[in-house]
Formats: C-alpha cells, structure tokens, sequence
C-alpha cells in the first residue's frame, strides 16, 4: 500500500471540479512559483513551523480514501467526487495511481489540479482514472516560465497536449481538461500573455473551459515563517478578476469564468 505525506484535507470544496468535492493537497513540488499560495507544499517531507505546528502527515493511500468516503452521500446527489491537488500530485505518481484507481472503483468522479510538471511515463497510468484535469497554465513565454517556476515550460506543453489527444480520441469524450490560469498582476496578465493562453485553449479540443483565479497574497505570511521568498504584493480588487474573464473571452471560443 503506497503512502505519502497530505498536507490538508478540504471537505465540502465547490471550486475544484463539479458538486461536492473532497480535496485532497499531497505535499511536495517541484515548481517553485514566486507568487504560490502554498509554499509549505514545497517540500516532501513533514515539516514544522517555528512555533511547532506540524505541516503534513503521513497516510496510505486507504487512510485517504476511507476520508474522503465518509461524504460519499454528498457526492452521489451532487455529481462531485475526489479532487487530488498539491503540491503537485504527480510527483507521488505511484500513490496518485492507487489513490485514484480505488476512488474510481468505489464510484467517484475524480479530478487531479497539476501543472503538468512530470515525464511522460507518469500519464499512461492516470489517463483511465482521471475523470478531470485541472490543469494550471502560468506563463507561456519559456524563458520566463523558467524564471518565475523554475521549471521548463516545454515538458508541460507537451503532457498538456499529450492528454489532449487521448481525451479527444474517446468516442464519446468522457473526460475533459479545464485551463486553471492563476492571474499575477504584472507578471502574466498582459495582452500577450492573455491572447496566448486563449490560442492554446482554442487549439486544444479536450478543454471545455477556462478558469481565471485572480493573485491572493495567501502564502507571504506561510513563507516568511518557513524562511522562503514569494511574491509579496497586495490582493487585486475584485474588478481585476472580472477584467481578465473579460479580456480573455475576447480570445477564445471556449467558456470563461471565475472559480
């Protein structure tokens, strides 16, 4: 039975795939966002904030299912299900893969939210168990990809479309990917950066929609008492969400909304 370290489980969730979810974040990334919300997923082992409060736990993967079922009523009338975010839930492929094939065979409807940060041969496994790909588009410049993620973008586009084209070969199409695009003021939100990101939706048939998730300065105080460095600026008002929905819809045929 594979194991690995969930740093929160998020009952009741409604913004990570459809119905009623439970969201389960796996720590450890290999990304290292400037502007992430997350940093204590960083690292993939448990770790403690100075004042001695833990971050993360160890479970096995029917630890984590046996959780997540406790509200399997909630998901039956909903039409929601398992939501494995992060971190990055593929880079604990084997224990994603038990995870989710014991979540697809008590009956749920499961969705994974990457960033597509992985080798190839981690999709094959997943392609049959994930119902749903929340997929976080960043940045699409490459070399400023690198520089605010520290990861190559190359690798990403290529998973993305690589899983675009399983999905969109089924007959009928059962499962889907949605474009998650965190927005961080000055650093992706420009005209380029916003008709690219609606290029690469409208060139991918498996993407049923676009979500737009505005800068929330949630992780400044979780970094300063980890010792790390994000992005430090203040929440966009609400407008800036709306403005972004708005300038992207003018580059996609697909639907666009906020979470």
């Amino acid at each position: 039975m594979k194991r690995a370290i969930v740093f929160n489980i998020e009952k009741f969730a409604t913004h990570d795939g459809p119905g009623i979810r439970t969201v389960v974040f796996l720590k450890g990334c290999p990304l290292r966002c400037m502007w992430c919300h997350s940093p204590e997923s960083w690292s993939f082992e448990v770790e403690r904030y100075p004042d001695g409060e833990v971050i993360g736990r160890e479970m096995s993967s029917e630890d984590v299912l046996a959780e997540v079922l406790k509200d399997k009523d909630f998901y039956d009338v909903s039409g929601g299900g398992l939501t494995v975010s992060g971190g990055e839930p593929l880079a604990r492929p084997a224990f994603l893969a038990e995870l989710l094939g014991k979540a697809k065979a008590a009956g749920l409807h499961t969705a994974v939210e990457t960033s597509g940060a992985a080798t190839e041969k981690v999709f094959e496994p997943l392609l049959p168990l994930v119902d749903l790909w929340l997929w976080d588009v960043k940045k699409l410049d490459a070399d400023k990809h690198f520089t605010y993620t520290k990861r190559p973008l190359a690798q990403i586009l290529a998973n993305l479309r690589r899983v675009n084209d399983a999905l969109a070969a089924e007959s009928p199409r059962k499962r889907s990917i949605v474009l998650r695009c965190p927005m961080i003021p000055g650093i992706n939100d420009g005209a380029e950066d916003i008709e690219a990101v609606g290029r690469l939706a409208d060139s991918l048939p498996a993407v049923i929609e676009l979500h737009v998730a505005p800068y929330i300065p949630y992780g400044i105080d979780k970094a300063r008492r980890l010792g790390l460095k994000v992005y430090e600026a203040p929440q966009p008002p609400p407008e800036y969400g709306r403005r972004i929905v708005a300038a992207l819809t003018r580059h996609t045929a697909k639907p666009v909304r906020l979470p």
